[in-house]
C-alpha cells in the first residue's frame, strides 16, 4: 500500500467516524429541545412557547388554519392548555436529519390528560418539526406539523 492510499484510507475512516458523531450530537439537541417543549406543555406554562419557535415560524395543527409567528403560536398553545388538568405528554423520536442550517425531526407523540375528578384520556399521533439553526448556534422550530391518530 502506498503512502497515498494509506492517507486516503485514513481520511475515509475519519469521515466514517465523524458522521455518526454529528448524528449523535443532533439527537442530543433534538432530545433537549423536546424536553424543553414537554416541560412547558406538561407544566401548563404557555408563555415558554414563543421562545422555542422562530419569529416567522408556522404551526399547522390538524383541522385548523396555519398559525403564523412565534407569538401567535404561544397564544395557540395557551388556548389549548387547560389550567388544572395534569398532563403527561411525551415524544418518541422516529427519525432526524440535518442538511446545513435546517434539521427535521419525525416523532410519535402521546398525551394523557387527567381531569380533577381523575378521568384519564389518552391521545396520540405523529409530528414533524423543522428546525432552523440560529446565528448563536441554537435551534428554533421553523415549521411544526402534527396530527392525531383516529
Amino acid at each position: 500500500m502506498t503512502a497515498k492510499h494509506a492517507f486516503h484510507l485514513a481520511l475515509l475512516v475519519v469521515f466514517m467516524m465523524v458522521a455518526p458523531a454529528r448524528a449523535e450530537d443532533l439527537r442530543a439537541v433534538m432530545e433537549a429541545d423536546n424536553a424543553r417543549w414537554l416541560a412547558a406543555y406538561n407544566a401548563n406554562t404557555p408563555a415558554a412557547f414563543p421562545a422555542m419557535y422562530a419569529k416567522d415560524a408556522v404551526l399547522l395543527p390538524p383541522g385548523s388554519q396555519p398559525v403564523n409567528g412565534n407569538e401567535a403560536i404561544g397564544k395557540f398553545w395557551e388556548a389549548r392548555l387547560k389550567p388544572g388538568d395534569k398532563k403527561d405528554h411525551t415524544f418518541e423520536i422516529v427519525s432526524i436529519h440535518q442538511d446545513g442550517k435546517y434539521a427535521y425531526q419525525v416523532a410519535r407523540w402521546t398525551v394523557v390528560v387527567v381531569k380533577d375528578a381523575g378521568e384519564r384520556t389518552r391521545f396520540s399521533g405523529n409530528t414533524v418539526r423543522i428546525f432552523e439553526r440560529q446565528p448563536d448556534g441554537g435551534w428554533l422550530t421553523k415549521v411544526h406539523i402534527f396530527n392525531a391518530d383516529k
